[in-house]
């Protein structure tokens, strides 16, 4: 499957979450056969997409993860961890990323777009080379996002293909 299909799938799977909202107004709505209400002050656990709704609607903030800090301790840690190692990210960690960064100014948006391009390009450049040499293992699974799984499963089927395209004739 196609990382795109992956990322949809997977972001819809997010916004179906629950997540937490403080109400700000009362209000009573029926949405999408759900019915939804809070009174002012309460937090109400909700799918992440009618709390986004009602927050755009001042009736509430919606309690979203600081994915700018998570971003920078990630960072902090794939620095870390060496050339050949790979530090855990949650398996929505770009999806959740992404869309916190809808929500910011374009000066802030860029410098948060430019540190997940560092780790971006690190955490690549080492699941290129773990991918060539080892198969995808329940370990390794656990550390890496829905994109890079599929990635790495790319990388270590067309490493295995050029090998077997290359040594395939000696055993004959």
């Amino acid at each position: 499957m196609e990382i795109d299909k992956i990322e949809k799938v997977h972001s819809i799977g997010y916004r179906l979450k629950d997540a937490k909202m403080t109400v700000s107004q009362d209000f009573k709505f029926n949405i999408a056969g759900t019915n939804v209400e809070g009174k002012q002050g309460d937090v109400n656990n909700m799918p992440q997409w009618i709390g986004k709704i009602l927050s755009e609607n001042n009736l509430g903030t919606l309690d979203s993860p600081d994915m700018i800090t998570e971003l920078k301790q990630a960072l902090s840690k794939e620095k870390m961890v060496g050339e050949y190692q790979i530090s855990t990210l949650d398996s929505l960690f770009y999806i959740k990323l992404k869309e916190s960064m809808k929500e910011l100014s374009k000066d802030d948006f860029d410098k948060v777009e430019s540190m997940m391009l560092e780790l971006f390009r690190m955490r690549r450049g080492k699941l290129v080379k773990i991918a060539d040499s080892i198969k995808l293992n329940s370990e390794l699974y656990n550390k890496l996002t829905v994109e890079e799984t599929v990635f790495y499963k790319t990388i270590y089927d067309n490493s295995k293909e050029f090998e077997e395209q290359i040594t395939g004739d000696l055993n004959e």
